[in-house]
């Protein structure tokens, strides 16, 4: 979640002292974060009040302002082709037994992961955290655990922890031959404690990591001042920092722009456009009834204007000269408005996965392919950093149990084929024989799996091209025959 506002974040004394890179991406990580959540709690910052507007003229322009999610669906759409994956065999037993509670919170490997993609994509990383809980002790502080059966008896074993991005405020780097290595990273930790007999309360800690070691702080105020005040602090048995940076690209330890910064842009400003769209045809739906002639002077504006009734039962007087009709909006603007917003949308499929099902725009058969080749490229190079990511991870979890090897995860790289599309395929078949070869035809429907994974594509090619040779005999005898009538 945003960083609280309430605690001190430019003091490098304390630990809530945001790093200067986090500060520069705060704002885009929350504009993401609000488009993630369709804008709960937050329509008021994107659609400000007006100059003089009353306060219930813009609560009802907030309530009919309604947000048309681009956003959120295109990031589940990336996650969901990555999905799919299964552990290698020489993946650890704790692992392998570990992973339908691979978080100790009853989520599977393949949900953690996908909810960490999902979050990859909308912050462009976030940290997994392979933690292990600590030793039991007894009343007098003595372990309780001396061997590693003692251990499989209290059931301890390694769980991942998904960090927020926004929850890693500070770090240290070091670079040995070229390879960043985390020396100490602060983690904000919102917890709820108890008040009261019944009720409960947020609390922010921060638990500062080093290798192998780790401290959790608290910021109290006193008199003005806040002070640090250690909570807790423990050993590992690891050299390291266990804390993964997964990554959707090759930017440095917690660096990264979204990905999808742009949609979300583009989001705002369909629902500011549509907004304003919605206001003025909910203002000017109606035509306005023009009485022209009715006052001409000031002392007819000082009269009491007697209630204006329009109805087939009705009349209305007016001077000879005067004049009464309806005034209404010439639609102009309202047409112009309706385009950009058509536009806006058109933008937002581009950027998302609309594409997928078509979307709603119509795209040409070269836009087809490049979207096609663009987003197998994007997926391709996920799934490469997500094995990598994931080896990391699975090698903290080997070091804590002491196991032989990490194991690996495989991706099913069929699920990084796009599904066919109906209009892709129609487009294809047109543009055989005639802008395209056939074989690079049958090629293009066999990569989009609208052909079986077996197809040969040769003996197609000879079918083709035997029917085609029956086609020009059955014309040419059609021409002779003809040609014979005639004589």
């Amino acid at each position: 979640m945003p960083n609280s506002p309430t605690l001190p974040s430019a003091d490098p004394k304390l630990p809530s002292f945001i790093h200067p890179q986090l500060v520069e991406v705060m704002d885009d990580l929350n504009l993401v974060w609000d488009c993630w959540r369709e804008l709960k709690n937050a329509k008021q910052k994107y659609l400000p009040k007006e100059d003089a507007e009353p306060d219930k003229a813009y609560k009802n322009r907030l309530g009919r302002s309604q947000f048309d999610s681009r956003f959120a669906p295109a990031i589940r759409g990336h996650a969901g082709l990555l999905s799919d994956f299964v552990l290698t065999d020489d993946s650890p037993e704790s692992l392998k037994t570990a992973q339908k509670n691979i978080d100790q919170q009853g989520n599977s490997l393949q949900s953690f992961f996908t909810d960490a993609d999902e979050a990859v994509l909308r912050d462009a990383g976030c940290g997994i955290l392979v933690e292990f809980p600590p030793n039991p002790t007894d009343t007098e502080g003595n372990p309780l655990i001396r061997s590693a059966a003692e251990e499989a008896q209290f059931g301890l074993r390694p769980y991942l922890v998904k960090i927020d991005r926004r929850d890693i405020l500070n770090w240290r780097i070091a670079y040995f031959q070229g390879r960043a290595t985390i020396q100490q990273v602060t983690i904000r930790e919102n917890r709820m404690v108890d008040e009261g007999d019944f009720g409960v309360r947020p609390k922010t800690y921060f638990r500062v990591l080093k290798p192998g070691s780790f401290e959790v702080w608290e910021l109290v105020e006193q008199k003005g001042q806040w002070i640090n005040t250690l909570v807790d602090r423990g050993f590992t048995n690891l050299n390291t920092v266990p804390l993964v940076w997964y990554s959707v690209s090759d930017n440095g330890l917690f660096e990264g722009m979204p990905p999808f910064l742009n949609l979300a842009r583009l989001n705002i400003e369909h629902l500011q456009k549509r907004s304003s769209l919605n206001e003025v045809l909910h203002k000017c739906n109606l035509p306005v009834p023009v009485r022209k002639g009715f006052i001409k002077t000031l002392a007819d504006l000082l009269k009491p204007i007697a209630k204006l009734i329009i109805g087939p039962n009705s009349v209305v007087d007016i001077p000879s000269d005067g004049d009464f009709y309806f005034a209404e909006p010439t639609g102009n603007a309202i047409a112009a408005t309706q385009a950009d917003i058509e536009k806006l949308e058109g933008a937002m499929d581009r950027l998302s996965l609309a594409f997928l099902n078509g979307g709603e725009t119509q795209r040409t058969a070269t836009e087809v392919m490049l979207d096609t080749a663009q987003t197998q490229a994007t997926l391709s190079g996920m799934a490469e950093r997500k094995q990598s990511a994931i080896e990391q991870i699975f090698e903290f979890w080997r070091q804590y149990t002491g196991e032989p090897t990490p194991g690996l995860i495989e991706v099913n790289v069929k699920l990084l084929q796009l599904p066919p599309n109906p209009q892709d395929v129609q487009i294809i078949l047109d543009a055989m024989g005639v802008k395209i070869p056939n074989r690079l035809g049958l090629e293009m429907l066999l990569q989009r799996r609208w052909l079986p994974s077996n197809t040969d594509l040769d003996e197609i090619m000879n079918m083709l091209e035997e029917q085609d040779v029956s086609e020009e005999i059955v014309t040419d005898d059609a021409i002779a025959a003809e040609a014979l009538l005639v004589a």
